[in-house]
């Protein structure tokens, strides 16, 4: 029997309702840090959203890059938005000249 999906709790002041659909691990190229992915499915829409515990800052970048989307049709859409950022900064840095470092991953500070 599959496990029951849960339904948005009826109450006005419970608000932003998401259910943990699964929890993803990578790790990028050369650098051996495990990145972990939350992936959830907001009660409301359907639509799925993600935390993840580190982002990636290349010597090319004055910020970190995340993908911005939060709200995706699928969990594979969702997984694979945060994955083509990543990889694509990773394939820039690499393409400028940069070697792959531990360094480039900053962990979330929201990501326990």
């Amino acid at each position: 029997m599959p496990p029951e999906e849960p339904r948005p709790v009826p109450h006005s002041l419970i608000t932003q309702q998401r259910h943990l659909v699964t929890e993803f691990a990578f790790c990028l190229g050369e650098i051996s840090t495990t990145i972990r992915v939350r992936v959830y499915r907001q009660l409301a829409n359907q639509r799925y959203s993600a935390e993840q515990s580190h982002y990636i800052q290349t010597p090319l970048q004055k910020e970190p890059a995340f993908e911005s989307g939060d709200e995706h049709a699928s969990l594979d859409a969702c997984l694979t938005a945060i994955a083509d950022v990543m990889v694509e900064q990773y394939q820039q840095a690499e393409q400028a000249g940069h070697r792959p470092s531990e360094d480039w991953l900053l962990p979330s500070r929201d990501f326990d």
